[in-house]
């Protein structure tokens, strides 16, 4: 042991490790500035970290079989050399050089590409940890005109999305914050919307002037955290949302990104009319239904028809569009969502909505899964609490079938918006997709437990109950949607799957054959196994750019029968797609 340290020595190995060791260190502060710099995430860091470690030994090999002269790398002499050496290097000599050089530019490369994959997204943006939560509970109207209401609605949404901005903060969604019982106590408020911070306020406006007071109460000890109250003008309404975001984070020592930082500190100003026109519109559609759509989108294209440089109002309309196209009825609605959000993110690349709306757009009308994704993975990185950008992806997901990750997408969803009946149900079809009906029913079940007679959770529960082969307990769940308007055809299918082959033509024969029904159409007549009628409606949804075609293709299991199907494998390969 005394000879091998002596041998060390000699060859200078331990000055080698402490100069790594130094050099080392100052890589890492460079890096850690540089990254703060480029505003990468912390975890961008490790890589780097990784790359020191591994290159340690590599030193150390280095450092014990060579020396670096005036004349360039020479081998180190052996110990016990009386007379002149060769040291030149030889044959073996750049073997291990080359080989030592290797190991280096693989683990450069490694590091380069990880730290890319971070900056642009393509690594899952579903990992991205979020250290805390709130809850924003609507802000009480105080102002004397109850027709103000449209106003503190507003006041509450913007304050959602400034405060959603930031990566490192859970934020609940608004339907799940309007929804909850406030007659229970902050903790009880705190367990259901599983926060740990809850957010309460009011509004008061006098004409142009705005009175803001908000109070911030930890949710576990009902504690109140901070008050404040702010008075503006209602031309610097952003600015001031943005200035609470940031005192709230920092109230509950929430880390924001430089990024972040500047997005939540700049100066914006909103011309008040449009601003008003916008918010009214967006009160309209936030009541979700077709007329409150068409409403809301009559409102913001007379707002941007006023001012036409208006980001919100078109981000706005791209909302609305984008809400009717994603109905059983979609009438033309996506490309003017398409071309309303271009125009917002000319005006403010940085918004979020308008990026889903793109990315809404890609997915269901031109059935482009890349650039889904590339557009719904930049929403969900402006606004990691945007639950309407995982729903959509979670389905983008499911089309190319990633499973895990679709799921995960699809979790999240209901983690961001608890008390919606919506994201509930289609969780649970998201549970069947992959095998798990156990959880589905419980899922079907909790949804229906949030709203008793929602379309989707009786849907699912029958759909799960159908895998599992119980047909009697499919038909009676299916049997709540007997008097639903698009959803009665659910029956046709489980009287199909059970057999009951006259009860289900009965169903589809009351479907009116037109391109609005060829989902159920090509749902019901594939349970019944009639094969021609199948592709004829598949083909209908194709040229009339049903959204869910692609989806009806490969994900619905009432075509499995058809599968092998040469003409409907023609139709997945029109869209890259691979049947199971």
């Amino acid at each position: 042991m005394v000879s091998l340290f002596q041998e060390l020595r000699r060859r200078r190995v331990f000055r080698v490790a402490g100069a790594y060791v130094v050099g080392g260190w100052v890589v890492l502060q460079v890096a850690d500035l540089a990254m703060q710099s480029l505003e990468l995430p912390d975890r961008a860091l490790a890589y780097v970290w990784m790359a020191v470690i591994i290159g340690f030994p590599v030193a150390l090999v280095f450092g014990w079989r060579y020396d670096i002269t005036a004349a360039g790398i020479v081998r180190t002499p052996p110990a016990d050399s009386v007379a002149a050496h060769d040291l030149s290097l030889k044959k073996p000599d750049y073997l291990i050089l080359g080989a030592l050089t290797a190991v280096l530019l693989a683990v450069v490369y490694g590091v380069v590409s990880n730290v890319r994959d971070i900056d642009t997204g393509a690594r899952s943006v579903l990992h991205d940890a979020q250290t805390s939560s709130v809850a924003v509970l609507p802000l009480v109207n105080l102002s004397e005109d109850p027709d103000q209401a449209y106003f503190a609605a507003g006041m509450h949404d913007a304050l959602l999305t400034s405060l959603a901005k930031i990566t490192a903060l859970k934020v609940i969604s608004r339907t799940s914050s309007e929804r909850v019982d406030r007659s229970l106590s902050v903790p009880e408020i705190g367990r259901v919307l599983n926060v740990a911070n809850v957010v309460e306020g009011s509004v008061t406006r006098e004409g142009d002037r705005i009175r803001i007071i908000v109070q911030l109460i930890d949710a576990a000890t009902d504690e109140h955290l901070w008050a404040e109250t702010y008075v503006r003008k209602l031309e610097s309404v952003l600015s001031l949302q943005g200035e609470i975001a940031r005192t709230i984070a920092q109230a509950i020592q929430v880390r924001l990104t430089p990024a972040e930082l500047r997005e939540l500190s700049a100066e914006r100003t909103v011309d008040p009319a449009t601003y008003e026109a916008y918010l009214k519109g967006m009160f309209q559609m936030h009541k979700e239904t077709p007329r409150a759509y068409r409403r809301g989108i009559e409102i913001l294209t007379e707002a941007v028809e006023n001012d036409p440089t208006s980001a919100l109002a078109y981000a706005g309309l791209a909302y609305g569009y984008s809400k009717l196209g994603h109905s059983p009825y979609p009438e033309g609605a996506y490309p003017r969502a398409k071309a309303a959000a271009d125009r917002a993110l000319e005006f403010d690349p940085n918004l979020a909505e308008a990026h889903a709306a793109v990315g809404m757009y890609r997915l269901y009308y031109e059935w482009d899964a890349a650039g889904a994704e590339e557009s719904l993975i930049k929403a969900i990185e402006l606004n990691p609490s945007l639950v309407s950008a995982y729903y959509h992806y979670a389905w983008l997901l499911e089309l190319l079938g990633r499973k895990d990750e679709a799921l995960e997408a699809g979790e999240r969803t209901v983690e961001l918006d608890p008390l919606s009946p919506f994201y509930s149900g289609w969780l649970a079809a998201q549970y069947i997709s992959s095998g798990m009906y156990d959880q589905a029913i419980t899922q079907a079940e909790a949804t229906l437990n949030l709203r008793e007679n929602w379309p989707v959770g009786w849907m699912t529960l029958g759909d799960a109950y159908l895998e599992l082969g119980r047909y009697d307990e499919a038909i009676a769940a299916h049997a709540h949607l007997a008097d639903s308007p698009f959803w009665s055809f659910v029956r046709g299918y489980s009287y199909a799957s059970a057999g009951r082959i006259d009860d289900a033509r009965a169903i589809v024969e009351s479907i009116p054959a037109e391109a609005d029904n060829a989902l159920p159409l090509v749902l019901v007549y594939g349970a019944m196994g009639d094969t021609e009628q199948t592709l004829h409606w598949l083909e209908v949804a194709r040229d009339s750019k049903l959204p869910w075609y692609p989806w009806l293709l490969d994900w619905f299991p009432q075509l499995r029968p058809i599968h092998g199907d040469p003409r409907l494998q023609e139709l997945a390969r029109e869209l890259d797609l691979e049947l199971p």
